[in-house]
């Protein structure tokens, strides 16, 4: 961990901030498997009723489900009702690609990571 970083959260606990604000880091919330909410994106990069994949600070989260749909789309939150099945990170930190810059979704292969597990 960088110097910086450390010193970060150190300032941020000693003032009683929550690391994860302070960081920008992404706070996901599942409500059972029906719902989700994030916060800290940087914007979409798929989307489509069966999965969708978005930019974080820890790199591009994707969701796979089925009947998947934005119920709400801010600057730095999302808000998404459906069938979820699969939530992971592929870890490569924000690449800064703007949506759509990627069409080809890796999304089969996290899939089958997962099965290997």
């Amino acid at each position: 961990m960088r110097i910086g970083k450390r010193r970060t959260i150190r300032h941020a606990q000693q003032l009683g901030l929550p690391e994860d604000v302070v960081l920008g880091l992404p706070r996901l919330v599942l409500h059972g498997n029906t719902s989700m909410t994030l916060e800290n994106h940087h914007g979409a990069l798929e989307y489509s009723s069966t999965h969708i994949r978005m930019r974080t600070n820890l790199g591009t989260l994707t969701i796979l489900g089925k009947d998947m749909s934005l119920t709400r789309m801010g600057r730095h939150d999302m808000m998404l009702r459906g069938e979820i099945k699969t939530v992971s990170f592929d870890g490569a930190g924000d690449t800064g690609r703007a949506a759509g810059s990627n069409s080809g979704s890796n999304a089969s292969s996290d899939t089958d990571a997962d099965k290997r597990r």
